[in-house]
């Protein structure tokens, strides 16, 4: 006997509805949790950053002064 599409899949199980709806529902609730948590990380994440990019910019410009004033 050949192998088929209908031997090769298994089509004698499918998904109650209950789980299906309980699938996507876990999905949603994971994609908007994860997106408040995204929020929160940008909000407390990007003063931080910011802060650091002015202190290399401070390092940065007392290096290349002080390297200016030892020529």
């Amino acid at each position: 006997m050949t192998l088929n599409d209908r031997h090769i899949k298994n089509t004698s199980f499918t998904p109650s509805p209950a789980q299906t709806a309980l699938k996507k529902a876990a999905k949603v609730a994971g994609i908007v949790v994860m997106a408040i948590v995204g929020v929160i990380l940008w909000a407390i994440f990007k003063p931080i950053f910011r802060g650091v990019g002015w202190l290399i910019s401070i390092l940065t410009a007392v290096g290349i002064i002080y390297w200016i004033l030892t020529l």
